[in-house]
């Protein structure tokens, strides 16, 4: 009887364990397991050629109570200037709708155009707030622009890092002064959690 309740003492015990230890993990998941409710998503679209082939990016986070609704945007500059003041058209955009309008499959919105990104890579979070990203970008569009600096990727970052703050630096490495295309391949190839990227 002393042996039962001392191997049922240590079965209790691991399972306490391993319950403390689910409850300290990030928020971040990884992005090939499978689950049961919606999660929040974060996706960046790369389009190479953009910059005189430094590359550009736009971004998408999906909505972590319905899987459904996307939000999406860019910087795209403003007449090719390589900076621009606070205050002034730094030409940021934002969207929201589902996947296909995203894609421009379905009308009404301004889409991530198919016709001009090339790939788009994602990664799972457990949740998003999708209140404090759409401060962000509200931010992003009123803070200028600058080519090196506070840029089409360096936004995007922001709008990430804000939806859901379990995207750390391992998970979401700074984009200052690296080229969008360099980002996109080589810093998120080495960043945790990334999917690889897909054809857009």
């Amino acid at each position: 009887m002393i042996r039962i309740s001392v191997r049922n003492g240590r079965i209790r015990s691991a399972l306490l364990a391993v319950a403390l230890l689910g409850a300290t993990t990030p928020a971040l998941l990884p992005a090939t397991q499978a689950y049961a409710a919606p999660l929040g998503r974060v996706c960046l679209f790369q389009y190479k050629q953009g910059a005189n082939g430094a590359g550009h990016v736009a971004w998408a986070i999906r909505d972590p109570k319905n899987s459904s609704h996307w939000i999406w945007g860019a910087t795209d500059g403003f007449n090719g200037a390589r900076e621009v003041l606070p205050g002034r058209p730094n030409g940021s955009w934002i969207q929201g709708g589902t996947w296909k309008q995203m894609r421009g499959e379905a009308t009404g919105k301004k889409p991530i155009d198919l016709r001009t990104y090339d790939n788009y890579r994602c990664i799972n979070t457990a949740g998003g707030n999708l209140a404090a990203a759409q401060r962000t970008y509200t931010q992003n569009v009123h803070n200028g622009y600058a080519v090196l600096t506070n840029n089409c990727l360096t936004k995007a970052l922001s709008i990430f890092r804000s939806y859901s703050p379990a995207l750390t630096s391992a998970y979401l490495p700074s984009g200052m002064y690296k080229a969008p295309n360099y980002y996109f391949t080589t810093s998120l190839n080495k960043a945790r959690g990334w999917e690889r990227a897909r054809t857009y």
